[in-house]
């Protein structure tokens, strides 16, 4: 398992949250900062220019794609507001930054009419790097990289809203947003690539030896061009005690994803030199209408009503091809065998959602919430493609030794939702709260699918064309139903304005079944049953103690555990066997301490410890038919540590120093697994350290400075993803 641990890519300054040094550090809020009053002005209109400068020895990539800067360094507008009065009635705000590098951009403009409305448009665009890399096999020491290893995915939105109301008059709303995702990012998947330490046989695809040839993690590229529109129109009108809300929306999909590795690469067999795959093509168009209603009455100070309704509609239309050349050992050769060619398919999905809630509130101490969400869908999808083969016994690849084969599919699947919510708190204790919520979605769906058939075959030496319906075994028809408990109850004490505690209990239970219908004669569907769910039960408590007017200490505490179970039985009415297919506990502990020792100093400080286990139910690792070995791993670890410190005081009247660091490590990577299996799990060590000064050169200009040094280790790549070296930040604050 990955470790995901948040991080800021700016360290936030001591008075001024916009000062940023990008380092990995964790989240400190300058809002918790005391304000100096008669250091530095607030200013409402201001552009702030700012350069940032690091030195980073080792790998270039893996810090860009930590921090979200580049080691060129990145620079520009890193902030910019101005506001303007144009007439007695109306408001022009502009905002905006412009940071070159690391490609970060916002332009947003807003008018605003007092009594009639606003007008708002805007664009933004921002860079976010990938590290081409794919899998470690520590046995040999080899690292697979992409030949171009640095990646990255821009995002862009530009947006348009306009708003019109006026004083006691419906309120109208029209936007419109177009979003883009485009570039490539980094992905690995299991690939046939040949373990260094295989026993190679000339001709042969891998070497014969167990386990010395399990293959390995191949690095691949997800190549992203993505386009997504969407038009909104609302109208929100007010009569009494009766609000009511009308919405249409027209939504736009347009993707063209597909994926691309070398198979094989750096192969020392001379039969089977490395190609380029491309794989996973995804064209991919839909169009979608919403329409919703909603009605929100609010009877007297202890009722209220809220009724909605929703219709959607959305059509889509899917293409592309999966390609994998193939080795022929006969030939000698590769072909390009396609497994997915001239893929179409379309499908249509109806859905309609109706909810309605009532808020009661009997009396001063009771709030109570009782609703119910119903929805019902109808899905239906047709479609097809190529599979593009070397017939057996062919003697060149000439055109007439392939086979053809054309493969259709349909399905139809119905499901119904209906989830009641109930949601309770009481205020009658004296500086107690207590509350509880519940729900139960529970679906019921119907599916019923044919698996890609061949409808016509081309045979490549003969030349013959075959037509054939869809064989039994190919048709499904199933029950498909879900369950999913969701509860809840807490409390919170004001003991006093020195400490507060905040308790929670909760559970989750989910159950996901699929039946086949027996009842349904000459289908390959026979009544089997496949069960899979989990029940996690846990606890949340946090305290905040204040002893002092300039101490507070924040406490926080999560546990959670729980099992995954599945149950299978391919009898028809057999009730199966329950298997526990994972066991998981989880506890997480957090302290914040924040100090003011005085009016020129201020500290604070944080630590995070994460325990996660998840113990699967496999005893030991399959390594080949004549038996097993002992598993080099009995469960996935998930544990980590973060911490952070900050110091900020007052040098002058005008120079504000701040000292920070943090830390992370995690350590939970077994490269041992790679005798049999794939060593997952994070091992690395995080480290970085800044100094900083904040200057008021005069009333309408702040100089801002930071230095500092950053040190990463990464066990899981063997070190090639190591990067270590100092980074320089300076700003300039300029009143407009």
């Amino acid at each position: 398992m990955d470790t995901k641990l948040s991080f800021l890519r700016r360290s936030a300054g001591l008075i001024c949250a916009g000062a940023a040094l990008a380092l990995p550090s964790l989240r400190t809020s300058a809002a918790d900062t005391p304000a100096q009053v008669d250091a530095f002005p607030v200013l409402d209109n201001y552009i702030k220019v700012s350069g940032r400068a690091p030195f980073i020895s080792g790998d270039s990539t893996a810090f860009a794609t930590r921090t979200g800067s580049p080691t060129t360094g990145s620079g520009g507008i890193v902030d910019m507001s101005y506001t303007e009065d144009i007439s007695k009635d109306s408001t022009l705000t502009i905002n905006g930054h412009a940071l070159g590098g690391s490609d970060d951009y916002l332009a947003n403009f807003k008018l605003t009419a007092n009594d009639v409305g606003s007008v708002e448009a805007g664009y933004k665009t921002f860079r976010t790097f990938y590290d081409g890399v794919g899998g470690f096999f520590p046995l040999s020491d080899s690292f697979q990289t992409l030949s171009h290893e640095q990646l990255h995915v821009d995002r862009g939105s530009f947006w348009i809203n306009a708003t019109l109301a006026k004083p006691d008059r419906p309120v109208f709303n029209l936007s419109f947003h177009a979003d883009t995702r485009t570039g490539q990012k980094d992905s690995t998947e299991w690939g046939a690539i040949i373990n260094p330490n295989a026993v190679i046989v000339n001709g042969a695809l891998v070497g014969t030896a167990l386990p010395a040839n399990t293959p390995f993690i191949a690095p691949n590229v997800l190549n992203l061009a993505e386009h997504h529109q969407v038009l909104d129109a609302s109208m929100v009108a007010t009569a009494g005690k009766v609000t009511e809300t009308l919405k249409a929306s027209l939504d736009w999909v347009n993707n063209n994803d597909w994926r691309s590795y070398v198979k094989y690469p750096g192969s020392t067999v001379t039969a089977n030199p490395s190609v380029t795959v491309i794989d996973d093509q995804q064209l991919t168009k839909s169009n979608t209408f919403r329409l919703l209603n909603q009605t929100d009455i609010k009877f007297n100070d202890h009722i209220a009503l809220n009724v909605g309704l929703t219709y959607s509609h959305q059509t889509t239309t899917n293409g592309g091809q999966w390609s994998n050349p193939s080795y022929s050992t006969t030939l000698k050769q590769v072909y390009a065998a396609m497994y997915a060619a001239n893929i179409y398919g379309g499908a249509k999905v109806d859905a309609y959602v109706g909810n309605i809630f009532l808020n009661l509130t009997p009396n001063k101490n009771w709030l109570i919430d009782l609703g119910f969400r119903d929805e019902f869908n109808v899905i239906s999808s047709s479609g097809g493609f190529q599979v593009i083969s070397l017939a057996t016994g062919a003697t060149s690849l000439a055109s007439t030794n392939f086979t053809v084969a054309n493969n259709v599919t349909q399905s139809h699947l119905t499901d119904h939702i209906a989830t009641p919510e109930v949601s309770i708190r009481y205020l009658g204790f004296n500086k107690v709260s207590l509350y509880a919520t519940f729900d139960d979605r529970s679906s019921r769906g119907n599916q019923h699918w044919i698996n890609p058939y061949a409808a016509s075959t081309t045979a490549g030496i003969t030349g013959i064309i075959t037509t054939a319906t869809a064989p039994i075994g190919s048709v499904f028809f199933q029950e498909a139903n879900q369950d999913n408990e969701d509860a809840k109850i807490g409390a919170n004490w004001n003991a006093s304005n020195r400490l507060t505690v905040r308790a929670e209990v909760f559970r989750k239970d989910h159950e996901n079944k699929f039946i086949g219908a027996n009842d349904i004669i000459g289908t390959a569907s026979y009544g089997a049953l496949y069960v899979t769910g989990y029940t996690f039960t846990g606890t949340k408590l946090s305290v905040i103690l204040k002893p002092m007017p300039t101490l507070s200490f924040n406490t926080r505490y999560l546990a959670q555990d729980g099992m995954m179970s599945v149950t299978g039985n391919s009898i028809t009415g057999g009730l199966g066997n329950e298997i526990t297919s994972g066991k998981m506990n989880m506890q997480t502990i957090s302290e914040s301490v924040d100090w003011t020792p005085s009016g020129q100093v201020y500290l604070h400080g944080d630590i995070n410890l994460v325990y996660s286990k998840l113990q699967t139910a496999y005893p030991v690792v399959t390594v080949d038919a004549a038996g097993t070995i002992p598993s080099p791993i009995l469960k996935a670890d998930n544990n980590y540590i973060t911490g952070s410190a900050l110091a900020g005081f007052v040098l002058t009247k005008q120079v504000d120093g701040q000292l920070q660091a943090t830390y992370a490590r995690a350590n939970n990577y077994n490269p041992q697994v790679a005798l049999g299996g794939q060593p997952y799990g994070a091992g690395f060590e995080e480290e970085s350290v800044t100094a900083g000064l904040k200057c008021k050169c005069t009333e309408r200009m702040i100089l801002e400075g930071k230095v500092g040094y950053l040190r990463r280790t990464d066990a899981t790549t063997g070190g090639f993803t190591n990067y270590h070296g100092p980074l320089a930040y300076i700003a300039l604050t300029l009143a407009l």
